[in-house]
């Protein structure tokens, strides 16, 4: 209850028929972000910015909002699939619209 530097909740999806791909949601509390590198920015729906980068086999899609970081990824073998405006159409549903 008090927070720590390791706090966050991880959600992964994983689908049955492509059990290689991975989608992950993680979210942290601001205070304890991990910054990220930036490959390409996207501005959401709420003004926000998110940023776009690589990290190991993943493409992530970073953004804060209400005091909270979601860390978007997905296995970089999905990019056809899951491209970044996909990962921005996410990023926009999560607590909706400001």
């Amino acid at each position: 209850m008090e927070g720590d530097v390791n706090d966050s909740l991880e959600v992964v999806f994983l689908n049955k028929d492509f059990p290689g791909l991975h989608f992950k949601i993680d979210i942290r509390p601001v205070s304890h972000k991990i910054p990220m590198s930036v490959n390409d920015t996207f501005k959401l729906h709420n003004g926000s910015n998110a940023k776009y980068t690589n990290v190991a086999n993943f493409n992530l899609l970073v953004f804060e909002r209400d005091d909270w970081q979601y860390i978007l990824s997905v296995d970089k073998k999905a990019s056809g699939q899951v491209t970044a405006e996909v990962l921005v159409e996410i990023a926009n549903s999560i607590g909706g619209v400001n």
